[in-house]
């Protein structure tokens, strides 16, 4: 069975509300990103980094390919506030974002280091990557998953939930236990 975030594994689901469990993941990641930068250990910053943005670019694919399609066709009225133009827009903020931390980081990691003042400066402007992934998070948990569970049941669900399982096993395969 799936051990929550330990490191970042792609949890055996029964139902797509249970995905709600890799954005738990992808938080958790991010936070110990956080964590370094607050000691300026940048190297263990970078690891945390590229593991969220792996993790986080493949379940963007997951959804993109195959969540999402299946949501358009199957269900009738989505929810308000939960449209697929409005996730897959999300998607291509966080993928905006998510470029914009790497970039900085590649920044942090040329200096060497970081001063407190600059440290502030970097997690305040991650902020607004943590809040879109929370409200993406808040969307899906409220109306994608439990609308696809309603939706999609038994093998066919297992078959779909198998796929996004495969679209993100390589970047599984690249993480560095930690």
């Amino acid at each position: 069975k799936f051990n929550l975030c330990a490191p970042m594994s792609i949890p055996d689901t029964e139902t797509f509300s249970h995905l709600d469990r890799v954005h738990d993941c992808l938080m958790e990641e991010f936070l110990k990103h956080q964590d370094a930068l607050v000691v300026n250990d940048i190297e263990t910053a970078r690891i945390h980094l590229d593991r969220f943005v792996m993790g986080l670019n493949s379940h963007i694919q997951a959804e993109d390919e195959i969540l999402l399609p299946l949501y358009v066709e199957r269900v009738a009225q989505p929810q308000i506030g939960c449209s697929p133009e409005l996730l897959f827009a999300e998607h291509r903020k966080l993928e905006r974002l998510m470029k914009r931390a790497l970039e900085r980081m590649t920044t942090i990691e040329q200096a060497g280091k970081l001063t407190a003042r600059e440290r502030v400066f970097v997690i305040e402007e991650e902020r607004m990557l943590k809040e879109v992934l929370d409200h993406h998070d808040r969307r899906e948990r409220a109306a994608l998953f439990k609308l696809l569970d309603e939706v999609v049941t038994g093998e066919e669900r297992a078959k779909v939930l198998a796929e996004c399982a495969l679209i993100q096993a390589p970047a599984e395969a690249l993480r560095q236990p930690q």
